[in-house]
């Protein structure tokens, strides 16, 4: 966490003893009336590259010798590198299993001819997704009206097919959010992966609705799948812990480096196995310029709204980075609320 500058104040010059007391020197003056320097705000960069030093317990400041892997730094990258390899559905195992219907669930929602009844029908079909996306809609983030939604048909109503398809999908991968504490690894940060992802798909599906009509390759579908890549990003990386990576302060800036680069590929992987389209899978390894500014704004929010809450980022650090937003993302600071964890 980025520590605040202790403003200098010049000290007065000592009064003498005979003489009648003398007005400080022009250096002084200069001195004392010098602004205090201004504090630190961290970029995107560097929240993100925070994160992932508090997630791993590893040194804020890298020593000299850092850029260099260890043995066993380079035996544990290899390894997962090898994993990679692997067929889609052999990675899948490394993260919490996920509703058989999701493979139909998918199909039906990629494809904005779905009649809506269709799509309630699916979800009906699996009571385990039907509790949860209730849940979800009226959660703090998706909540659409001060009262309680009660059904699946009052939620369609209120949301249609494009609302609808996006609280399935949250509910469909809201398994993943079921991790155990592993060692070495911070034990609140690790519980913050899947909220970080939630936050940051819910804050873009509010910064879309305030989109400009001169935005290019924005419909309704490119939206859908900016949402679903920023909601599933992180699935790489829990798939990662679970395969207990070295952590700790002996750990080399190459190889956090390495790590975070893995994240993405793993991802990609284990969305292919989900079924996901094409489209939404590029989004996550090699988005666009003009598509990512919108995911990239979504996902400093909500990392940076993490490590706020788990007091790893001064609340006016926070304050600050949220209002030098984009106007439409005003909105996004009420949702980084207090929890009881």
């Amino acid at each position: 966490m980025w520590q605040w500058l202790t403003t200098l104040f010049a000290k007065e010059p000592a009064k003498p003893t005979v003489r009648p007391k003398q007005p400080p020197s022009a250096a002084a003056k200069n001195l004392s009336k010098a602004p205090p320097e201004e504090p630190h705000f961290p970029n995107a960069a560097e929240v993100s590259l925070t994160f992932y030093q508090q997630l791993l317990n590893a040194p804020s400041v890298p020593s000299a010798t850092s850029e260099h892997l260890s043995e066993p730094e380079a035996r544990w990258l290899r390894a997962r590198r090898e994993d990679l390899s692997q067929t889609p559905t052999q990675l899948t195992q490394l993260v919490p299993r996920l509703p058989s219907v999701l493979p139909k669930l998918m199909t039906a929602l990629n494809n904005i001819d779905t009649p809506i009844r269709s799509l309630t029908e699916l979800i009906e079909s699996d009571p385990i997704i039907s509790t949860q996306v209730l849940r979800l809609i009226n959660s703090p983030a998706m909540r659409v009206r001060r009262e309680n939604i009660t059904s699946l048909e009052q939620a369609v109503m209120l949301l249609g097919f494009a609302g609808m398809r996006e609280v399935v999908s949250a509910a469909m991968f809201s398994p993943i959010a079921q991790l155990n504490a592993i060692e070495g690894v911070h034990p609140l940060l690790i519980h913050d992966i899947w909220p970080i992802s939630l936050r940051a798909a819910n804050a873009l599906r509010q910064g879309l609705k305030h989109q400009s009509p001169a935005d290019v390759n924005m419909d309704a579908n490119v939206g859908f799948e900016l949402y679903l890549s920023l909601l599933i990003e992180h699935t790489g990386l829990i798939a990662l812990i679970r395969q207990k990576p070295l952590t700790g302060a002996s750990l080399s800036a190459a190889y956090l480096a390495a790590f975070r680069a893995l994240v993405p590929a793993y991802s990609a992987r284990i969305a292919e196995a989900w079924s996901l389209s094409p489209s939404t899978i590029a989004l996550i390894t090699n988005p666009p310029p003009e598509l990512n500014i919108r995911r990239e704004e979504a996902r400093y929010f909500s990392i940076a709204c993490a490590l706020n809450r788990r007091g790893l980022l001064d609340q006016a650090q926070f304050y600050h980075l949220c209002r030098a937003l984009p106007e439409y993302a005003q909105d996004w600071y009420d949702q980084c609320t207090p929890q009881n964890d």
